[in-house]
């Protein structure tokens, strides 16, 4: 099966307690017997050539996504293209450019893409007449 990595030049996935920094390629959900579980394929690039990373989303990546990333078509694919990093422990895949994640912990997101960065509201940005959290057009929609 051809894969759209195949152009590309590969280097070996590292193995052990690594920090993973790349970015988002796809991202997969799973119902099994446990609920749902959620997935994510992270490319890394090096000088000498990308390797990719299969992980789990942690929950550090969701909470992150309330305060960088605009919500339109849902979390997962909102992180699509954003670049990551977290802590885990790699293991090699059946391939040696790809890794299993193992535990990640520690994740962040980096740097988010243009067209899905959070669009900040008037109301959540601290005025010299208003608090954060305060709708200044609240006063206006009780004259109504």
């Amino acid at each position: 099966m051809k894969s759209r990595f195949d152009n590309e030049p590969r280097v070996s996935a590292p193995t052990g307690k690594t920090t993973v920094r790349g970015t988002i390629v796809s991202t997969k959900s799973y119902d099994g017997d446990y609920g749902t579980s959620y997935k994510m394929l992270v490319k890394t690039t090096t000088p000498a050539g990308s390797w990719l990373a299969w992980s789990t989303i942690p929950r550090g990546l969701f909470d992150d996504c309330e305060t960088k990333l605009e919500n339109v078509d849902g979390w997962m694919v909102a992180l699509r293209g954003c670049e990551v990093e977290l802590t885990a422990t790699l293991t090699h895949g059946d391939e040696p450019h790809f890794a299993r994640c193992a535990r990640p912990t520690k994740a962040r997101i980096v740097t988010v893409p243009a067209d899905k960065a959070r669009k900040v509201k008037p109301w959540e940005v601290e005025g010299p007449d208003t608090e954060a959290g305060e709708d200044p057009f609240a006063q206006f929609e009780d004259a109504a």
